[in-house]
């Protein structure tokens, strides 16, 4: 489901984000976003924390086993 809100841009280029975005990706003050410009349209991406990245990410055993998936992949490639 698309949720829309039309924003205001202040004279110093800020916005503000509607409550009801902030409440769901738990945008506090301090917090940062990642903007992404695509095809005509601007995207918000909320950046984890490294205590969040940590409790809720892959493990350091995952993201071995990724790697070295990718390196046998480009390794059979180059073949």
């Amino acid at each position: 489901m698309t949720t829309r809100n039309i924003v205001k841009i202040t004279n110093r280029g800020m916005i503000s984000i509607p409550a009801v975005f902030r409440k769901k990706y738990n945008l506090e003050d301090g917090k940062f976003v990642m903007v992404i410009e695509d095809e005509g349209t601007l995207r918000l991406i909320p950046i984890k924390s490294t205590k969040e990245l940590q409790e809720n990410g892959p493990s350091v055993e995952d993201v071995l086993k990724v790697i070295k998936e990718s390196r046998k992949e480009d390794l059979e490639l180059e073949k």
